[in-house]
Formats: C-alpha cells, structure tokens, sequence
C-alpha cells in the first residue's frame, strides 16, 4: 500500500506538468536590426545589446519643456531614410549613466513604443546624442528579455511589423 502513494503522487505531478502552457520559445535575431519607433513609422537601424539594461536613442536638439503635469523633452530623430521626425514625450526619469570613455552623464529617459518584429512594447529610452556610433539606437534587454535570443553572427534577419498602434497612442503626448 505504501509504495502506491507515492508512485500516485508522482504520476498526478506528471500529468500536471504535461498539462501546463509551454512558455514561447525566444524570436532568433541578429546583433543589428531595423525597428520601428512609436506610430510615427520611423524606421532606425539598432543594435540589440543584452549587455545593457535600458535602451538608448542617438537624439537631435533636445529641448527641456517644463508643463503643468511635469517635465518634458522635445528633439528630433532621424530614420533610416534620413527624414527627421521631431517628437515630444514626458521625462519619466533622468538616469545618470556611465560613458563608455569615462565619466557620467546625466539623461532624461521616456516611455517610447518600439516595434522590432512583430513585437511592439512601450519600453523605457535613454535619450543621448549618439553621433559618434555607428548605430542611433541600442536597444536594451529590458525590452528583450523573454521574447529575444540575440545571435551574434547575424544581421538584418527581420522587418519591424507591428499591426498595433494603441500602446503608442497612450504615449503620443
């Protein structure tokens, strides 16, 4: 009678586990990718970095704006076609971030729809000027985690989308 129990208890556990939704397996894609920022269209070419925490966009003519419900900040940013789009978004916070050549610098951060894939997510950017990259945007693992693996010896492996604009509306301004 006792080794019915347990032998019971281990095949209930089975068969529970069997019946539980598998989590989605990660979209592959390359180091470099286009991706498209908020329901302005604009396409930029990114780097997908898993070593950084949160995304960052190479900006133009950053204003501040100070308004009734906070701080916001007004610049501009060019797409992979060379059009320019000026944007406006409320700061959500300023980070202050480390340079690659030393020192910090202090950023305002904002909530940004980004779609890469058919993966769209409002998601928290640094705004920087990047002239001196490669690339005007590096995008963070926040805005990767769980949905991303990042292969290295890829590039360009997928065209931003994305079918929804309704988070970005919520982040227009």
């Amino acid at each position: 009678m006792r080794t019915r129990k347990p032998l019971g208890c281990l095949l209930l556990a089975a068969c529970a586990w069997s019946s539980m939704p598998a989590a989605a397996e990660p979209t592959v894609v390359g180091w470099i990718e286009p991706v498209k920022l908020g329901n302005e269209g604009l396409v930029v070419p990114a780097k997908l970095d898993t070593g950084a925490d949160t995304s960052s966009l190479g900006v133009s003519d950053i204003r501040w704006i100070r308004r009734n419900d906070g701080d916001w900040v007004a610049f501009e940013v060019a797409g992979k076609d060379n059009r320019k789009v000026r944007l406006e978004r409320k700061v959500e916070r300023v980070a202050r971030v480390k340079k690659a050549a030393g020192g910090v610098q202090d950023r305002p951060v904002v909530l940004l729809g980004v779609c890469l894939g058919n993966t769209y997510r409002v998601t928290e950017v640094n705004l920087t000027d990047r002239t001196g990259f490669k690339l005007p945007f590096l995008v963070g693992r926040s805005f990767l985690a769980e949905r991303f693996a990042v292969d290295s010896s890829r590039t360009d492996t997928i065209e931003p989308a994305c079918t929804t604009t309704t988070a970005s509306s919520a982040i227009a301004g």
